[in-house]
């Protein structure tokens, strides 16, 4: 029953609440919306002891489309976030994930940053020449957020990440409970970071942790910390929900340079304005 609960709260394990975006938020709203490109869903086969996976791929996109390494909450295969990473792939990125449910270390997102990277650079591989594997973000919900910060702080491999975005990171206190072998120090990012959280996550993530994180970082790189109205924990499940516009925002600004996306987060920042949110703070 113990293995149960931690599966059900702590990684995502059910779907995200439907959520109607308002048009008066320009920016929000446009990354919400499904990108330009039809997206291919490609199975990763299982390699000796380590679980295969899922990569999304943007078909009709010209050239190579920068990588984001997706990182699943505790308990949770890749096809938890399957809507997301179609949603990001629509966008002209390619989204590659596992299905390991423990994914805390960091090790295996650095693993398939390799694995990305040996693929783009294999004739008759279908991922040749479709990657620019060195530019690439980590993104992670709950066990997954410790693994991105892990997979950027602890490896050399994932120091040159264009951006990390984290979500419903735990705290010690959720880890301790459930028994789980976590550890992590976000205070080493230097890499531009998003951290979301939402109001309801009030015992694994809450916001007074997420202020603390935001508030030990001291990288060179851009900081948004948003808080949003009414998600809880497994608000990034399924499509994202409530996370979808501004977390694809934050992608398309770092991995592919839309200026638009950009003005999500600096200058007037929209997502400072945006009343829907309860909680934002933006630091560089």
């Amino acid at each position: 029953m113990a293995l149960l609960i931690v599966l059900m709260v702590l990684g995502g394990c059910s779907t995200s609440k439907p959520h109607v975006y308002d048009p008066i938020h320009e920016i929000e709203y446009r990354y919400s919306t499904t990108g330009p490109y039809p997206v291919t869903r490609i199975a990763i086969p299982s390699v000796f002891n380590q679980p295969g996976g899922t990569a999304y791929l943007p078909d009709e996109h010209h050239g190579q489309a920068p990588l984001v390494i997706w990182q699943n909450g505790t308990g949770e295969p890749i096809n938890t976030y399957d809507a997301i990473a179609r949603h990001l792939a629509s966008w002209g990125m390619v989204v590659i994930g596992s299905n390991d449910r423990q994914m805390g270390s960091g090790q295996r997102a650095i693993e398939l940053l390799k694995d990305a990277q040996l693929w783009s650079a294999t004739p008759d591989n279908p991922f040749f020449g479709r990657i620019s594997a060195n530019k690439f973000a980590f993104v992670g919900s709950s066990q997954g957020a410790v693994s991105s910060i892990n997979a950027h702080t602890q490896f050399t491999e994932g120091r040159g990440a264009a951006a990390l975005a984290i979500h419903g990171t735990p705290s010690q206190e959720a880890i301790d409970f459930f028994g789980l072998s976590l550890s992590y120090d976000a205070s080493t990012v230097t890499a531009p970071i998003l951290i979301l959280t939402g109001t309801e996550d009030e015992f694994i993530s809450p916001v007074r942790l997420n202020q603390a994180i935001f508030n030990s970082l001291a990288g060179p790189g851009l900081r948004v910390l948003a808080v949003a109205d009414g998600a809880d924990h497994i608000e990034l499940a399924d499509d994202a929900g409530r996370f979808r516009g501004y977390l694809t925002a934050w992608l398309a600004y770092h991995l592919l340079g839309h200026p638009e996306a950009a003005q999500a987060f600096i200058g007037r920042a929209e997502i400072v304005s945006n009343s829907t949110w309860s909680l934002t703070d933006v630091s560089r």
